[in-house]
């Protein structure tokens, strides 16, 4: 197996401004995206378009001592998918190839189809493939197909128009994998859901040990879906943020302000008991109300549950015992702080 390597055939301009426009949605979607997934669609809608297929295939590779591998096929823009679970000893040869080699593959004859992707011809008549690697930090992740049925084989102009989408997936997704890592929401900046249940039991720990008190806000913001519906979802991403950053400037140094998922955010307060928590969470709303900007021209109306831990509490326990008290604020009118009535 190899790539051809023949002469340099030249992409049409307007195709390159297609991909250059296709590496730039790409690198937007990873400053914002919080899963996998949403980049994979992405990209397969991308080379679905420039340089141009019927099919994209990403075959995940499984990691030692994982036994299947799951391969995706995006259609229809990227809107249409299924995906199907394969044995990892059964690989396609092709897919194989590309993740050894690490570097691409076109397929245009009909028996070496057959010979290093035969599971393809299962499905119907295919006139060419295209497969490339998909890196992060040096190992081969996945391998990315693409597939014409009934337009003419791919060209090596094809494979030039490709690569650079398939390799800002990849920063995507590796952007995307060290906040995961380091357990920051992709958006705001702030502790991403998982890091803060952590932290909120660790706390929870240390309270136990320590005998201190710990309290926690849950804060969702007053009818925020009208700022995504009048100015789209990049402003209110930008609201967002601005609300993170009230935050953290509101409250002290070893606070922890977290995005709970959508627009509710969580604010882990140490040593802090009930009373203290609300009057905290008063000034909170104080400071969301004064945010100004092109969405937000009468500030960020918000309504705030307060609960604090109780032994023997576990951390649901106390963000269910934050989450009725949000209830209660919303169905008493909304932009108020409430605390858990199990907590007063």
């Amino acid at each position: 197996m190899g790539t051809p390597r023949g002469r340099e055939a030249g992409a049409p301009p307007e195709r390159v401004e297609s991909v250059l426009a296709g590496v730039r949605r790409l690198t937007a979607l990873a400053d914002g995206t919080r899963d996998g997934e949403t980049i994979f669609r992405a990209l397969a809608a991308e080379l679905l378009s420039v340089p141009g297929a019927d099919e994209v295939h990403i075959h995940h590779l499984a990691h030692e001592g994982v036994e299947e591998e799951l391969t995706a096929v995006y259609m229809f823009d990227g809107h249409g998918r299924v995906s199907y679970l394969l044995p990892r000893s059964e690989r396609p040869p092709g897919v194989s190839w590309v993740a050894t080699t690490r570097d691409t593959y076109m397929i245009a004859d009909g028996r070496e189809l057959a010979r290093s992707m035969p599971r393809l011809l299962d499905s119907g008549v295919v006139n060419g493939a295209l497969l490339l690697p998909m890196a992060l930090s040096g190992e081969v992740v996945a391998v990315v197909m693409l597939v014409r049925r009934e337009a003419d084989p791919f060209e090596e102009s094809s494979m030039l128009l490709a690569l650079p989408l398939v390799d800002q997936a990849a920063s995507a997704l590796a952007l995307l994998r060290a906040r995961t890592e380091a357990g920051t929401d992709a958006v705001t900046g702030s502790l991403n859901h998982r890091a803060m249940r952590r932290r909120l039991g660790e706390e929870i720990d240390r309270a136990a040990r320590a005998g201190s008190p710990l309290s926690c806000l849950l804060i969702d913001l007053d009818d925020f879906k009208l700022v995504n519906d009048r100015y789209g979802h990049q402003a209110g991403d930008a609201v967002l943020r601005g609300v993170v950053q009230a935050l953290v400037g509101e409250f002290r140094a070893f606070d922890r302000v977290a995005r709970y998922g959508g627009d509710e955010f969580v604010v882990i307060l140490p040593n802090a008991d009930l009373g203290a928590a609300a009057i905290a969470a008063a000034r909170a709303l104080e400071r969301l109300r004064s945010l100004a900007g092109r969405e937000s021209e009468h500030g960020v109306p918000a309504s705030i549950g307060v609960a604090e831990w109780r032994t023997p509490m576990t951390t649901d326990e106390l963000l269910m015992a934050a989450d009725a008290a949000l209830l209660r604020a919303k169905r008493e009118g909304k932009g108020r702080v409430t605390r858990a009535a199990d907590s007063v």
